[in-house]
């Protein structure tokens, strides 16, 4: 079924509270049995979702496997009435036998907003470790939130999702940042940006790509064991879960014959 309009979608990832235990998973080892750290998460936590306002962007595209002149070195994903071609194994894997590909963008808030936040809640070491633990459970649940509103879209559609391939993950890579910047219109919408080589001007934000397949590929559904975020995962904690064959990497001489067939 074919997306007539492709749109960019804005999706208010505003978090109400976050969980004291959700929030220690981000900790890092040394201090995750401190207990003055510990301490510091639920007052931390309620100022950063008080004041921070996590959002989100995402758009749908229809890919398609290329090749790339002038001569043919690997399979490429193009995504139709753009500019667009994204590289490496893991998302030609992915993306290759997807109905629609889809850019996703989240971020926590502004860097301005983070540092005014952090200016005004962190004094020592320990409420250092506790206001980062909360920033990255906010980046987590808000990744849910998109990711949620993209899995609607599909089911919408009579699709279902794959989950989210960050660049710079696997061989995905990083410099596809700013082709996922420039589609999303990030930079304007949601106040970030990346530099030449791909990496991100702040630690709180996230782009991606997720794949929507049809019911062919059921081996491509999201599943807890292939989350990043599984061990920390807000609603796995709860009893539930976020979602309703693998392919091989096609080499040189087997890509070019099915293109040329």
């Amino acid at each position: 079924m074919a997306v007539q309009a492709h749109q960019i979608q804005e999706v208010d990832c505003k978090i109400d509270a976050l969980d004291d235990q959700t929030v220690a998973a981000f900790l890092d080892d040394s201090v995750k049995d401190d207990p003055d750290v510990l301490a510091r998460i639920a007052p931390i936590a309620k100022r950063c979702c008080e004041t921070l306002h996590p959002k989100g962007v995402y758009k749908v595209f229809n890919p398609a496997i290329c090749t790339l002149p002038p001569d043919y070195t690997e399979p490429g994903i193009k995504l139709v009435g753009t500019m667009a071609v994204l590289h490496g194994e893991a998302v030609y894997d992915r993306m290759r036998r997807a109905n629609h590909c889809v850019m996703v963008a989240v971020t926590v808030d502004t860097a301005e907003n983070i540092q005014a936040l952090r200016v005004l809640l962190v004094h020592d070491k320990e409420d250092f470790a506790a206001f980062d633990a909360c920033l990255q459970a906010m980046g987590g649940r808000a990744e849910e939130i998109i990711t949620e509103k993209v899995n609607d879209e599909a089911h919408s559609l009579g699709l279902h999702i794959d989950n989210l391939l960050q660049a710079g993950e696997s061989d995905f890579p990083l410099d596809s940042n700013t082709q996922l910047l420039f589609y999303t219109q990030a930079e304007r919408r949601l106040g970030f940006a990346c530099e030449d080589d791909g990496s991100l001007n702040s630690e709180n934000a996230t782009l991606g790509v997720i794949g929507m397949y049809d019911a062919s590929q059921r081996g491509r559904k999201r599943a807890c064991a292939r989350c990043r975020n599984r061990e920390f995962c807000s609603i796995r904690a709860i009893g539930m879960n976020c979602h309703g064959r693998r392919g091989k990497f096609k080499k040189h001489d087997d890509a070019e014959a099915k293109l040329t067939a």
